[in-house]
């Protein structure tokens, strides 16, 4: 099987919500020793159900898994050269992302950046760096994961999902190891679907309707966040490690995304091919272009929207007016990528 339009457009919507979604709660403010991390969800939690479609990586997943599956089941290469030729790509790419950063912040560091900016510049850079190691993981299984549909079907994804409300209900140690499981299953369904699941809109309604409803159950009866994402001040996170509740809204997203199908086929093929060509350098440069203007802007002014505290209504409009400054950076960021590791 080849590509499918359906899941480029997955892939695509899902970039797209990850990317925005880090843009809009992802305030870097300043504090007396330079700059920190804050959230307009810790100020605003009536914007809580933004996180409920900005969070796409289980659609992210979802496309992951098809798109191994497929290439794997269209390779004639030995599974350890399919495989490690994918890792050296990835691995190049964030060699080289780091490599640039650690200079630049070693200079801003030897010229007096505060040591909180440094901090706080790197963990933003550095965030993304879990889902490619879980990604990795789920690719290096591509393998088993395809016998597995063959011997289970479709409810190959149910093995996941049970381990990771075992390892929610188990010791704290235990609890880590949903920071894979829990992401295995949009991957599993997306094997799935490269192998041959044809969901039609009885399953999508079915996994809409069963999402919603399990993760509504966990957050009003269990206690869960109803944010699905951290930064809200509550002392846990929804992804951090990944809960139940996160397999839940993915399975929602999922089903709303095989109900909207025909709409996503109708998305101009050339944005949702440009998107799908560089998915994995768009995510591993997104937080280097707010990084990057949050510094070079801070060199000249504490600017509203982009360093103020998050509290307002207003900051939510003026966070908005600076996305498209942010989307020009990570193009900018893109090409440069691009040119280096055409390079190597």
């Amino acid at each position: 099987m080849s590509r499918d339009p359906f899941v480029d457009a997955v892939r695509a919507v899902a970039m797209t919500g990850v990317v925005a979604g880090h843009w809009l709660v992802t305030a870097v403010v300043v504090v007396p020793g330079g700059l920190d991390v804050d959230s307009p969800l810790r100020h605003h939690p009536q914007l809580v159900p933004l996180s409920w479609l900005l969070q796409t990586l289980g659609l992210f997943f979802f496309a992951g898994g098809f798109g191994a599956a497929v290439s794997r089941g269209r390779s004639g290469e030995s599974y350890g050269r399919w495989f490690g030729t994918r890792l050296r790509r990835l691995a190049v790419a964030v060699a080289v992302v780091l490599a640039a950063w650690a200079a630049v912040l070693g200079i801003g560091a030897a010229a007096g950046m505060p040591g909180d900016t440094v901090s706080t510049a790197a963990g933003l850079v550095t965030s993304p760096l879990w889902f490619l190691a879980v990604y990795l993981v789920l690719l290096a299984a591509t393998g088993p994961l395809r016998r597995l549909h063959a011997a289970c079907g479709v409810w190959a994804a149910a093995i996941p999902a049970a381990l990771t409300v075992a390892a929610e209900l188990g010791p704290d140690w235990a609890g880590q190891a949903t920071v894979v499981l829990a992401w295995w299953v949009p991957w599993q369904l997306g094997v799935a679907a490269a192998e041959g699941w044809r969901p039609g809109r009885v399953a999508g309604f079915s996994l809409a309707a069963c999402g919603a409803a399990v993760f509504a159950g966990l957050v009003l009866l269990a206690g869960f966040p109803a944010s699905a994402v951290g930064g809200t001040g509550e002392p846990r996170s929804n992804l951090a490690p990944p809960s139940p509740a996160v397999v839940a809204l993915a399975l929602a997203q999922l089903g709303v995304v095989l109900l909207a199908a025909p709409a996503l086929r109708g998305l101009p093929a050339r944005a949702v091919g440009w998107i799908n060509r560089r998915a994995l350098p768009i995510f591993l440069l997104h937080q280097s272009a707010l990084v990057a203007v949050t510094l070079l802007a801070a060199a000249v002014a504490v600017l509203p929207g982009l360093h103020t505290v998050p509290d307002t209504g207003a900051w939510v409009a003026l966070r908005l007016a600076w996305l498209p400054v942010f989307a020009a950076v990570l193009w900018l960021l893109l090409g440069g990528l691009s040119r280096v590791l055409r390079s190597t």
